[in-house]
């Protein structure tokens, strides 16, 4: 069976770095992808929508993330899929997906990312990748696409 997924987004939040008991990190944060627009009754185009996605990584990769990236910055995410069902105090079934990284790709610049924060700094580094190999994390709905 094959579970391999790849994502293309921008963080919606802050990185959250902690530790397991045994010490090793783990990172957890939400992307925002957008999906095509569907198509209105008059033939036009719609609305963007946007998927909020959880996404766990640990290890160097969760150590990396939270050290270099913060919220709107632009990733391309390698993962597995995860589902987990539970039952809510009212007695109904919760159920969600999260993604489980193995890879996070850095898709813009330390330069690019300043001056999207209003700052410039001339050491600007290209994209960066980091490997290795989950829980659910709430998202604030600002839309991360959005010119600020």
């Amino acid at each position: 069976m094959i579970n391999n997924v790849v994502l293309v987004g921008r963080l919606g939040n802050e990185p959250e770095l902690t530790h397991t008991n045994s010490g090793t990190a783990l990172c957890k944060f939400r992307i925002a992808c957008e999906r095509p627009p569907k198509r209105t009754e008059d033939g036009g185009k719609g609305e963007k929508q946007t998927d909020w996605l959880n996404v766990t990584c640990w290890g160097k990769v969760a150590e990396n993330v939270a050290q270099y990236l913060d919220k709107g910055s632009l990733v391309a995410i390698e993962a597995r899929a995860q589902s987990s069902t539970w039952t809510k105090e009212d007695g109904t079934k919760g159920y969600g997906v999260e993604f489980n990284a193995s890879r996070v790709q850095f898709l813009e610049s330390k330069k690019d990312r300043e001056e999207r924060h209003g700052n410039r700094d001339d050491d600007a580094a290209g994209p960066v990748a980091v490997d290795e190999g989950t829980e659910t994390f709430e998202d604030d709905d600002e839309d991360p696409f959005s010119e600020d």
